[in-house]
């Protein structure tokens, strides 16, 4: 039996018995990236204009990068015998990185440009995992809604949705400062110029 014909085949099969189909999906990721430019001959120039250009600012402390997600949930549900079950769930993360680049004008050394990759595949290491802690996030939400247990009025079906989903965001942002603990905002792991 092709692939095709098998899904049509549970199809049927949910539908003669009146279960109802939770429909299942990726979490939608939109990704956008704003840069700041920096510029310098030595190390000590491009940190200089790093800390005075750089936008990301936290707690009083400045920061070369930043990556902020948000996670966005939409859910259906059915209503029968007095049940309200939970039959779709869409789930979005918005991820907004902030990252600074070097403008190469004029001559910079060698050793210097290998510095700045360096330091640029580590930063980008870090902030892809804030950006994954969002996706993660949206996945959860979208996973735990959409197996959730039947509630007799869809109101609180509504409000334990939205409860759950708000748990879990929680959760997630917890993971995230914690991260940033534990990696010291990345430098623990290379992100740090020079």
């Amino acid at each position: 039996m092709m692939m095709n014909q098998i899904t049509i085949f549970i199809l049927a099969v949910f539908t003669l018995i009146g279960m109802p189909i939770r429909a299942v999906s990726a979490p939608v990721v939109d990704v956008k990236k704003d840069y700041y430019w920096v510029s310098g001959r030595t190390a000590r120039d491009i940190r200089n204009d790093l800390n005075m250009k750089t936008p990301v600012r936290e707690d009083g402390m400045k920061y070369d990068a930043r990556t902020d997600w948000f996670v966005k949930w939409t859910f259906w549900w059915n209503e029968s015998s007095s049940l309200c079950t939970i039959i779709k769930v869409e789930t979005r993360a918005d991820i907004h990185y902030v990252l600074p680049k070097l403008r190469r004008s004029g001559w910079i050394p060698n050793s210097l440009k290998q510095k700045w990759e360096s330091y640029m595949k580590a930063l980008l290491h870090h902030e892809n995992e804030h950006k994954d802690l969002g996706v993660r996030a949206a996945r959860e939400i979208e996973k735990e809604i959409r197996n959730m247990a039947a509630r007799r009025a869809c109101k609180q079906l509504e409000i334990d949705a939205n409860r759950l989903g708000h748990k879990i965001m929680k959760k997630f942002n917890d993971l995230e400062r914690e991260y940033d603990r534990k990696t010291n905002h990345g430098m623990n792991d290379g992100a740090v110029f020079p």
